[in-house]
Parts: C-alpha cells; structure tokens; sequence
C-alpha cells in the first residue's frame, strides 16, 4: 500500500519544525555576532510588548493543530485520552496570546473607522491581562494536570516513576528563584514600590512552575526506560520545554536588571521560541509514531524503539 503525500508531511513535521527553529536561531545569532564585531545598535527582535512574534505564534498554532490530530487517534476511555485532552487545551491557551496581540492590533488600527470605544485603554488593558492569564497561568496548570495522569500511566506500564539527584538538584534549584523571586516581590512591595499586573501574574506562574518542573524530572527518569523511539522523544521535547520555559522566566527576570544588554534580550527571546518549538514537538513526534506504526515506509512493519506498542494507541 503506498503512503499518501499528507502521511509522508506528517511524518516528517519534527524535522520542520527542526530546521525552521534551526534557521531562525541561525539568523539571529548571526545578527548578534554582526552587533558585538560591528558595535552597531539594533533593536531587539521578537516580542512587541507581552505579545509574542509571529514565529512563536506560528509554532503555538501548528502544536494546537498538531495535538488535536494526535487527540483524535484515541478514542474515549483510553489512557491517553485525557492527557491529550488537556495538552490541546494548553495549546489552546498558548496561542491566545499572539491572537488577541493581533486582535489589539487590529482594533488599535481601526478604531478611527470603528469608535473609539473599541480600542478603549481600559478594555485593550483587560484583554492583555487575559491573554498573560492564558498564556502564563492557566497554560502552565494545564500541563502540570496533563502530566499527572501520564506520570500514573507510565508507573502502570512498569517505568520508574522517580526523580534523580540530578533532577532532585534542578527541582531544588528553581524553588529557590522562585522563593528568591517573590522575597524580592515582597521586599519592592513593603519598601512603596508599584508591581504591575504583568509582574504579579509572573509570580502566580511560578509556584505552579516548580510542580512541572517535578513532573519533568520524574518524567525524564521514566522515558529512560524507553529507548530512543518516537514516543520517547516526544515526552523529552515536553520535558525540555518545561525547562526551558523555566529559563526564559530567569531570562525575562534579569533583563530590567540590565537594560542596555541587548545579547541577554535577544537570548531571552530566542529561549522562549525554542520553548515554543519544543511543545510543538511533543504532538509532532507523537503523530509522526502513530503514522510510522500505523502504515509503515517500508513493506515490513514499524519497529518502534519505545518497547511499548500499546504507548502509540
């Protein structure tokens, strides 16, 4: 039986993603290779505001895509089910910040033809809250209960569902910023100082943060067991996402410290969009097994490095 075209892209969706995350990385740091020889001022590219660009929102949309695909190969009742029930949902809330960035956009620049009761301060100020609502808390809390059922499925499967030193040691690490980030919070609170909206909507992220960054580390231990297969590489993109989305907080947090560092701005952004690359790599590496096990390349069937066939339906 021959493959369709459609399977054939759907396959190889990790590798896209791959080499567009690979270009846009190599463009940028080539840029600031260009700066730091040259000493020539250039704006920081990425984000307008707590609006993300167009790339990471690009890739937040091809992961929502992509994970409703892979929601659809499980029917209800399976294990799996609910888990990708809430990862779509997360996916979900990962792109409504870009799209109401667009929406305020639109509205900002039609509010002439419009009214300005479109474009209002105080209603363009309540959508950019609830877009870093969705964007921060409310997706960070999706994941943590995504991950807790598929921590209990893996233990079921007989994967060791434990943390390392090592990941005892990261786990540790970032409750510390964590409790750093808040005494500061607390200590610019008592001494009259202003927190913004943004700011505190950053540290209602946090706590929930430290329990993902637990469940990557209990989850890395597990996927140890796994082999190199697609389902494994698809559980550590999740993995490397949550700790990279802990990096760019430390990364979004430094820069006020050092507001003329245009190199630690730029590395701000571009960890955020290889966060966003790597989400989108947990449904496309998911996919991309299910298709390979489903109707094999090759005349004999997929033998998939997981060890656990029943992980891909």
């Amino acid at each position: 039986m021959k493959r369709s075209a459609y399977m054939d892209r759907m396959e190889s969706a990790p590798r896209w993603i791959l080499c567009f995350l690979g270009t846009y990385l190599a463009v940028h740091l080539l840029s600031l290779y260009l700066w730091h020889s040259a000493g020539l001022p250039l704006s920081t590219p990425g984000t307008s505001g707590n609006s993300p660009g167009l790339f990471e929102t690009g890739l937040a949309g091809a992961g929502l895509w992509l994970c409703l695909v892979a929601l659809r190969s499980f029917p209800a009742g399976t294990p799996f089910r609910r888990v990708w029930m809430l990862l779509a949902v997360a996916a979900a809330a990962q792109v409504a910040p870009g799209a109401l960035g667009a929406l305020r956009g639109t509205l900002s620049l039609s509010s002439g033809v419009l009214g300005a009761g479109f474009a209002s301060p105080g209603w363009m100020e309540r959508m950019e809250r609830f877009a870093l609502l969705a964007g921060g808390p409310l997706r960070l809390a999706l994941l943590a209960a995504a991950m807790l059922p598929l921590l209990r499925i893996l233990r079921k499967f007989g994967f060791r569902v434990r943390a390392s030193a090592a990941g005892r040691a990261v786990f540790g690490i970032f409750c510390l910023f964590t409790l750093c980030r808040f005494c500061e919070a607390g200590a610019a609170s008592l001494a009259g100082g202003r927190i913004g909206s943004g700011e505190w909507i950053s540290l209602a992220g946090l706590p929930i943060l430290c329990v993902l960054f637990l469940e990557a580390m209990l989850l890395r231990r597990a996927v140890a067991g796994m082999g190199n297969g697609l389902i494994a590489r698809a559980w550590i993109a999740l993995v490397f996402a949550v700790l990279l989305t802990g990096a760019g907080e430390a990364a979004l947090w430094a820069i006020p410290h050092y507001p003329q560092s245009l190199p630690l701005a730029m590395f701000g952004t571009l960890i955020e969009i290889s966060a966003a690359a790597a989400f989108a790599l947990v449904p496309a590496c998911q996919v991309a097994a299910q298709l390979h096990a489903v109707n094999p390349a090759g005349s004999r069937p997929a033998d998939l490095a997981t060890g656990v066939p029943a992980l891909a339906r």
